[in-house]
């Protein structure tokens, strides 16, 4: 799945068609260039994801119950060459008791790791842990957001324009910026990187777009929930324009 946005053609220079694609960390968005973070690789274009081989439901802690409110705990880590998990952060501010029980039952299950040319990489991955009500068990669930069930990917509710830069301008010169971040369950982005750079000050001009950025933040089973994307942005310099 994917969004594009048009940038509109600067004042009597280039067009930037500034095609922006939001890549959730799974399944969208490809490119031949790995892409490192922190020692592990993001999951986009050939680096394929980590999956869930045997997941163990979150036990609740003791005199905790659920009350009909539904919460779901978010977990980044990273996802070793044999699989095992390690760096587990809770993604967000933490809200429940409920949080520690995630994690100890992301702790306890087993991954398949993630590869890259079919060999297996270390890769950061997000778990979910959905906690309903008494009828359902908590179970972690990852993968690309658009095929977690009950998931619905995060949408972008206004127009940012990424500026040509005055040194891409001046060499009459391009570029394609990767940018990380993740989208808040209120719909902001927050820890914005740039993970594949164009230079010419392409990459500073992507990063004041990407953070001007808001959105209809990601639900699972309705609850909002924070999310990774990565942004494509594609500056192409088409020439001069004349009226």
């Amino acid at each position: 799945m994917e969004w594009r946005d048009t940038v509109s053609p600067m004042r009597k220079m280039g067009c930037i068609a500034g095609l922006l694609a939001i890549a959730s960390a799974g399944l969208w968005g490809q490119t031949t260039v790995p892409v490192h973070n922190d020692g592990a690789y993001v999951v986009y274009g050939g680096v394929k994801a980590a999956a869930l081989a045997k997941t163990v439901a979150a036990v609740l802690p003791p005199g905790v119950t659920l009350s009909g409110e539904k919460h779901v705990s978010t977990i980044s880590l990273v996802v070793g060459l044999d699989g095992v998990a390690a760096n587990l952060v809770l993604v967000g501010i933490p809200k429940s008791p409920l949080d520690e029980a995630a994690v100890a039952a992301v702790k306890q299950s087993q991954f398949v790791p993630g590869t890259l040319t079919g060999k297996p990489v270390p890769v950061q991955a997000f778990v979910w842990v959905p906690f309903l009500d008494a009828a359902h068990p908590a179970i972690p669930v990852t993968g690309a957001l658009d095929a977690v069930k009950g998931m619905t990917p995060p949408r972008p509710v206004n127009h940012v324009e990424a500026q040509f830069s005055d040194e891409a301008r001046r060499k009459h010169a391009g570029g394609k910026v990767l940018i990380a971040m993740m989208v808040t369950e209120e719909g902001l982005p927050a820890d914005v990187q740039v993970l594949a750079p164009a230079g010419m000050g392409l990459d500073e001009e992507a990063l004041i777009a990407a953070r001007k950025y808001r959105f209809k933040p990601a639900t699972l089973e309705g609850v909002p929930v924070p999310v990774p994307i990565v942004l494509e942005i594609n500056f192409k310099f088409t020439g001069p324009q004349f009226q």
